[in-house]
């Protein structure tokens, strides 16, 4: 996620630079041929049919951005969730054993623990999955060598942590550690994190229909090639400057919604998950009472990952 509020033209030219730079062109050669004597001199596009275009294409343009806007937002909201269902499972999992019998302090330690870090490792896991990363060198320092061999064999990691946490509550309740009660409470915040996943899943698995992507594109290409011949006859000379500007303005339009449509993507646009889960294991470390804590993770020129 980007929070430098200063652009970075690099970025932006290595994006639009060359179809920038081939309208430009051809604007030149537009008003050059229209300014000496040749069979070329003076095509010109009417004016009103090209107003009428290019409102068409600003609103489609802005219902596209509006579109994959929408989806970045429910991706980051969807995060906030889970930032607030994981504090909510570890808050249960320490309260709900504050009453145990001493006899049975060791176990509900343990239970806590365990249901604590597999809460870590699952936001680790869900992270990297979004990514298509493999998530080991995350989970190692979280899980036994044993679990992870077995979680090698999942096909859906997270969902496979999920089903661990849910089972290791469920001897908890058999074991007398919490009551029946407690255990509901806790298996309803599971099911929404199950909940959690599955949004995020969704977003990432159903792109933004491919008309979406490619009419727009061919538009505001074609709007930005015939431009220079509607306002050749009029600006002369300077019809490269205005090509330039307007063309600008619709390639951009046209990024931000390509930027915006996957925010799982590992890119500069991306949901800020990385540090959405370094402050998640800071909270539930701390949960554990836990000192040594890893550092939240800082804007890298001025993007938050």
């Amino acid at each position: 996620m980007i929070l430098n509020a200063t652009p970075n033209w690099a970025r932006i030219f290595q994006q639009i630079g060359r179809p920038l730079a081939f309208f430009t062109l051809a604007s030149v050669v537009s008003a050059v041929l229209n300014g000496i004597d040749h069979p070329f001199k003076a095509i010109a596009i009417p004016d009103l049919t090209f107003t009428v275009l290019g409102a068409v294409l600003s609103i489609l343009l802005g219902f596209r951005t509006n579109s994959a806007y929408g989806r970045w937002w429910e991706a980051r909201q969807l995060w906030g969730s889970l930032v607030n269902n994981s504090r909510s499972i570890a808050r249960q999992a320490v309260a709900f054993t504050q009453s145990v019998p001493e006899e049975k302090r060791p176990a509900a330690e343990e239970f806590v623990h365990t249901l604590v870090y597999h809460q870590i490792a699952f936001v680790h896991s869900l992270r990297r999955a979004l990514r298509k990363q493999e998530p080991w060198d995350d989970l190692a320092p979280l899980l036994s060598q044993q679990v992870l061999t077995q979680l090698k064999n999942e096909k859906n990691v997270p969902a496979a942590i999920l089903q661990r946490m849910g089972e290791a509550a469920a001897q908890a309740a058999d074991s007398g550690i919490i009551s029946e009660l407690r255990l509901q409470r806790m298996d309803t915040t599971l099911s929404d994190l199950t909940n959690v996943q599955g949004g995020c899943e969704r977003i990432k698995n159903t792109p933004l229909p491919r008309q979406y992507d490619v009419y727009p594109e061919l538009f505001v290409k074609m709007y930005c090639l015939l431009l220079p011949f509607v306002l050749v006859e009029e600006l002369k000379f300077l019809t490269p400057v205005a090509t330039l500007t307007i063309s600008f303005a619709f390639l951009i339009l046209n990024r931000i919604g390509k930027n915006l449509e996957d925010p799982f993507d590992n890119t500069v646009y991306d949901t800020p998950m990385t540090a959405l889960s370094r402050t998640i294991e800071i909270n539930l470390r701390q949960v554990l009472e836990e000192r040594e804590l890893p550092p939240p993770l800082e804007p890298v020129n001025g993007v938050l990952w």
